[in-house]
Formats: C-alpha cells, sequence, structure tokens
C-alpha cells in the first residue's frame, strides 16, 4: 500500500512541473525523459510491478526537476542577453556622442561593466551579467545629447531625479510616429496628447508653414514649456526613464 501511495504521489508530482515546464519553454530532453519514464512508471503499475513503477516514477521526478532548473536557467539567459543588448547600444550611443572624450570616467565604467557582463554571460552566469548590465546602463544615466549631437551631463533636479526633457528632437514618421499630437503624450512631456497645442505655440516659428502644425519635419529641435514649475532641462533621451511629469 505504501508504494501504490508514493507511486501515486510520484505521478502527480511530475505531472504537475511538467505542465509548469510546457507553459514556460519549449520542450527539452529532460522533459521528454521525464515524460517516457512517468508513461514507464504508469504502464508497470497498471501491470502490478509496483518495484519498476517507483524506480521509473523517481527517474521521471528526477529529470522533471532537471527540466525545470533548465527552464529557469533558459528565461534567466534570455533576460540577461536582452539587458546586456540594451547596455552594449546604449554604449554604441554614448560612443557616437564622444562621451568617451566628454565623459571619459563614466563611458570607462560603463565600458568596463559591459565586458565583465560579457564574460559572466559567456560563462552562463546569467544572473552576473545582468547586474553588470544594469551597472553599466546607470552609468550613462547621466549623459544625454544636445541639439549638435554632443555629450552634455544630466544633473539631478533637487528631488533627485533626472530633470524632465526641456527639448524634444523630431524623429522620422515612419519610424517615430512623432507629431505634436504624439509627442504632447510622451510622459516625460506633457503626458497629455490634448496639450499639443502648447508644443506647437512654442515652436510654429520653426515649422515650414508656421500655420500647419502638421508639417514638421525631421531633426526639428523643439522646446518644450514647462507646464508650471516642473525643472527641465537638456534634450529628450528615449533610453532615459524619466518617470512622469505627473509626479513632478
Amino acid at each position: 500500500m505504501r508504494k501504490i501511495v508514493l507511486i501515486i504521489a510520484l505521478l502527480c508530482f511530475i505531472a504537475a512541473s511538467l505542465q509548469i515546464s510546457a507553459a514556460s519553454y519549449d520542450n527539452n530532453s529532460f522533459q521528454r525523459k521525464s515524460r517516457e519514464y512517468s508513461a514507464l512508471a504508469t504502464s508497470a503499475y497498471e501491470e502490478g510491478d509496483y518495484d519498476m513503477a517507483v524506480e521509473y516514477a523517481r527517474e521521471a521526478e528526477k529529470n522533471a526537476q532537471l527540466s525545470e532548473d533548465y527552464i529557469r536557467k533558459m528565461l534567466l539567459r534570455a533576460e540577461a542577453e536582452t539587458e546586456m543588448n540594451r547596455a552594449r547600444t546604449r554604449l554604441t550611443w554614448a560612443r557616437e556622442i564622444k562621451a568617451d572624450v566628454n565623459y571619459a570616467e563614466a563611458f570607462s565604467a560603463a565600458a568596463d561593466n559591459v565586458d565583465k557582463g560579457s564574460r559572466a554571460f559567456n560563462n552562463e552566469d546569467y544572473e552576473s551579467a545582468k547586474n553588470y548590465a544594469a551597472l553599466a546602463l546607470e552609468c550613462l544615466a547621466g549623459i544625454s545629447e544636445d541639439g549638435t549631437g554632443e555629450a552634455v551631463a544630466v544633473e539631478p533636479s533637487s528631488d533627485g531625479k533626472i530633470p524632465l526633457p526641456s527639448r524634444y528632437k523630431v524623429g522620422n514618421w515612419n519610424s517615430n510616429r512623432d507629431c505634436f499630437w504624439n509627442i504632447a503624450g510622451n510622459e516625460a512631456v506633457y503626458g497629455d496628447s490634448f496639450k499639443w497645442k502648447k508644443l506647437y505655440n512654442a515652436n510654429k516659428d520653426l515649422l515650414p508653414d508656421p500655420s500647419n502644425p502638421d508639417l514638421i519635419l525631421p531633426d526639428t529641435v523643439l522646446e518644450i514649456p514647462s507646464l508650471g514649475d516642473e525643472y527641465r532641462e537638456g534634450l529628450y533621451d528615449p533610453a532615459v526613464d524619466y518617470g512622469s511629469v505627473n509626479d513632478r
């Protein structure tokens, strides 16, 4: 009776593990082995060979656990890869705006963390790779870009937060969908598309046809008037987390 109870308990555990695994990641060799042993355990149980049923069930349980461990590792790997790519992209951007010259210390620290993260990733230490990527991004968080494409420092405001941007460089419509309506809706600008006229009125003299707010050219640098007393400084950088103007 104890063997029967043990077999049933093991098979229930395995079934639950397999369902979790299937929902989390594609099938893997451990998962397939676990299913094979689970089927063998069920067959042996039905034939009354309880000793073999227990042995098969334990093998199925072991492989189910290995499958879960593998899935967790692969999910962590995917997260680390995403963060490392973000850090590398940010580092490349910083080099392009000459942050390696104008903010050499911050750039060097970021590059060092990206290098350490790459080595950790190659050694399958994905948790460390994520941490190094975060450190690299943190090193470059205080650097922005002015209207000429040069790196400038972004100093925290009195509340310790990165200041909201005071300027916005218009991107291409096909890739950025930049227009007064969408720009005003950006959380770092006004967080409210219905405030587009405030943005338009402050910048209409920059338009080819000041009477046509729909005709806004890429690379135009717009001034962002404050809504109230919120502090603004620097060019908008899509890689920076400004938070929301509504929280200022």
